[in-house]
């Protein structure tokens, strides 16, 4: 279920923030009874609400009836200055690394215990899937997970050799959250506390060709935490010298 509603007095905000919440990259059209069921809420309650949602256009019904999320809440993601400023940082070095590897290229943030993915650059020739952008995945079930739990703020409880191999390696690599059947390596994009604020992969074919891609990876994150580090008027400087080195 995606929000527990059934308390009593639950208030008007809260259904209405499970009712976005019950939408997911697996769940991007809705029905009522759908809603009403991942939700808690009765039919009536859900009715209602989805109807003021709609009117504001946070959702979008279809000529079947289903909702999917409306344009006004992806113009609200785009105010995210961070996250916003972090992709735009990045997106030239994913251009340049998708352009030298020819492979998935992905940009994920960690969001509480999942890691969300933020970019996503291939093309139809690669395999690669549509609607990767706003995955969320579970942090220790993907190689982008791995890493942001190995450079995060948060240490596991007790020891973890997993974890502590991952920082030693600066790289996980691991089954492919994006792409089922392949592999995927990922390292993290440090910020300035000295703690990953992102990690970006590639999808490779197998394990053992993740170790070739690894110094190209580790030079366009290193390139992004300049980038990111960099006020805006400086962004637009130093990328040849990564263009080269991926060569």
């Amino acid at each position: 279920m995606a929000g527990n509603t059934r308390e009593a007095g639950a208030s008007v905000t809260r259904r209405a923030l499970a009712i976005l919440g019950a939408f997911d990259m697996a769940h991007q059209h809705l029905s009522l009874s759908d809603i009403a069921r991942r939700t808690g809420l009765p039919l009536a309650t859900a009715h209602r609400i989805l109807a003021e949602l709609v009117a504001w256009r946070a959702l979008e019904r279809g000529p079947d009836g289903r909702y999917r999320v409306g344009l006004r809440l992806w113009e609200l993601g785009t105010l995210s200055v961070t996250r916003t400023r972090l992709r735009e940082s990045a997106l030239p070095y994913l251009q340049m690394l998708y352009e030298v590897t020819r492979t998935d290229v992905h940009l994920a943030v960690p969001d509480g215990s999942d890691v969300v993915y933020i970019e996503h650059l291939g093309s139809r020739r690669t395999g690669g899937p549509p609607g990767v952008m706003g995955m969320r995945v579970p942090l220790k079930r993907s190689a982008a997970g791995l890493v942001l739990l190995a450079h995060g703020r948060h240490e596991e409880p007790g020891p973890c050799p997993r974890l502590a191999e991952i920082r030693r390696r600066r790289c996980a690599v691991l089954a492919d959250a994006v792409r089922p059947g392949m592999c995927s390596v990922a390292v993290p994009v440090m910020g300035g506390d000295g703690t990953a604020v992102a990690a970006v992969g590639l999808s490779v074919a197998a394990f053992s060709d993740a170790k070739g891609c690894l110094p190209v990876l580790l030079a366009a994150a290193g390139r992004i935490r300049q980038s990111f580090a960099r006020t805006p008027a400086e962004e637009s400087t130093g990328r040849a010298v990564f263009a080269v080195a991926g060569a």
